[in-house]
């Protein structure tokens, strides 16, 4: 019986359809048989770089082009381990995730190098391994072996790193196949970055089953919808920011598409304006994140019945609502939300007792809180903690009030989320001086780009006095949140 991995069908597909495209990109197509020959090469090309080693952990500081898919499957169906890095993030973030990962290679390119603002001297350039060979190398791999290492923003606003199986990943492909009604014949797009795990994991499902991929260097809404309008990509991962960016665009594309959408819940008006722009469009929202993959997900239906919710389990998902002591809730009470199925995550990099935070004897919990309904819909009201979404994007306040607060003449920060229709949520940041200056603002912001990562950056920054504080000098977030338009007018 042969072993199944992620990447396990590729030699069998340059076989069986050669001339089919595996990646599209603007000027370029890569067909299934000049995929698997460019990812034997790269294999051989990293094989002696080891030395032979066995499993190495490998930083790929590349962007969006199909030398990142190449190299990437390269490393998996070694049985190594890929870790994409972000080019938004700081030097600071870079270095320590560096430190965390324990990375055995880097590969980079000169393209990633323009677009980041870090380096690493003993990078590997990617051209380097772009040698002819005609050997192959035939590694042991299975389901249980890790293969993604992935860097997600962690309570303290410092990425953590969770790390993946293959099967975690093969039985998530399944039952969103089987879910969303897409395989083979469909022409896949994730237009996102390649470095977050929602882009990585359409590309990925996409090229094990033996589907196309259509890449992208950046998202552009304008593209997007020529490619839907002329049959070039059936299928779209995207973020609501993403969907509401092709609403916007304001004509009528009669082509048949399916919009898989997850990061945050998309407002009304944005799934009103794409269906009218897209009339023969399906429709899917999900719940999940990096360590959960696929929990809940909503169709039409669904979502006209129960507005506000995130939809019902997928199949083999089994969903508690439990109360602090761990006791499972009545229907319609809110608790903490509990996730058991076999689509979980392995758990974080060097971070056992985060990893037991998320991993309990009742299942996984990302600290949301919900409740269930008599159908199995599950709705989410709320973070056990101040995480703010944007764009799909985690933001903690925390993290970018501490940056700030490092200036001398800031007084006080408090940053917190409010509702935007294009974001799903707006960073902003209400700044107490210590003492004023003309230049704080400026001096400010400055400090901000030069030490966050740029989705984490306020927006909008409001010079406040008198912030209130909790009889314990704790500042009062949720009041401030709940009278925020005293603060913002």
């Amino acid at each position: 019986m042969r072993t199944i991995f992620i990447g396990c069908h590729l030699k069998k597909f340059a076989d069986e359809q050669p001339n089919k495209v595996a990646i599209y990109e603007e000027n370029n197509q890569i067909t299934y048989k000049m995929f698997y020959d460019n990812v034997q090469q790269y294999k051989q090309q990293l094989f002696a770089k080891a030395n032979g080693s066995t499993r190495q952990k490998v930083a790929l500081l590349i962007g969006n082009e199909s030398t990142f898919l190449e190299i990437y499957f390269a490393i998996i169906t070694l049985g190594w381990v890929a870790i994409p890095f972000d080019p938004k993030w700081s030097k600071r973030e870079a270095v320590r995730i560096m430190e965390d990962a324990e990375v055995d290679i880097i590969i980079t390119n000169k393209q990633f190098n323009k677009l980041a603002n870090y380096t690493f001297s003993n990078a590997i350039v990617l051209s380097t391994l772009q040698q002819p060979t005609k050997k192959e190398i035939d590694s042991k791999v299975d389901e249980s072996n890790l293969f993604y290492l992935g860097f997600t923003s962690g309570s303290t606003g410092y990425p953590k790193g969770f790390i993946r199986t293959h099967g975690s990943w093969l039985t998530s492909f399944t039952v969103g196949e089987n879910t969303f009604s897409y395989g083979t014949d469909d022409i896949i797009m994730a237009p996102g970055p390649l470095c977050h795990s929602l882009s990585l994991f359409g590309a990925t499902h996409a090229l094990h089953i033996g589907a196309s991929f259509y890449i992208t260097p950046t998202f552009s809404a304008a593209k997007t919808v020529e490619l839907i309008e002329n049959g070039k990509v059936t299928v779209v991962y995207a973020v609501p920011t993403m969907l509401n960016s092709l609403a916007k665009q304001k004509t009528t594309i009669r082509s048949n598409v399916t919009f898989l959408s997850s990061g945050a819940k998309l407002l009304p008006q944005i799934k009103e304006d794409l269906q009218t722009m897209f009339p023969n469009s399906i429709l899917f929202e999900y719940y999940g994140a990096s360590e959960l993959s696929f929990a809940t997900y909503s169709t039409t239906a669904i979502s006209n019945t129960y507005p506000n919710s995130v939809g019902k389990p997928f199949p083999n998902v089994v969903i508690t609502i439990r109360d602090n002591d761990g006791n499972i809730l009545p229907l319609g009470e809110i608790g903490s939300i509990f996730i058991e199925s076999p689509y979980l995550f392995s758990g974080y990099v060097n971070n056992s007792e985060a990893t037991k935070e998320v991993l309990t004897k009742y299942g996984a919990t990302i600290g949301d809180l919900g409740f269930l309904n008599e159908e199995g819909i599950l709705t989410i009201v709320g973070r056990k903690n101040n995480m703010i979404i944007t764009g799909g994007q985690n933001v903690y306040p925390e993290e970018v009030e501490k940056v700030m607060k490092d200036l001398p003449f800031v007084k006080e920060a408090v940053v917190i989320g409010i509702s935007h229709l294009h974001w799903g949520e707006q960073v902003i940041a209400l700044i107490e001086w210590q003492e004023e200056n003309s230049d704080n603002l400026k001096r400010l912001k400055v400090h901000c780009r030069e030490h966050l990562a740029i989705y984490k950056r306020p927006r909008k920054y409001y010079v406040v006095q008198n912030l209130p504080y909790t009889p314990t000098g704790k500042i009062a977030r949720k009041e401030i949140v709940q009278h925020i338009s005293r603060w913002t007018q």
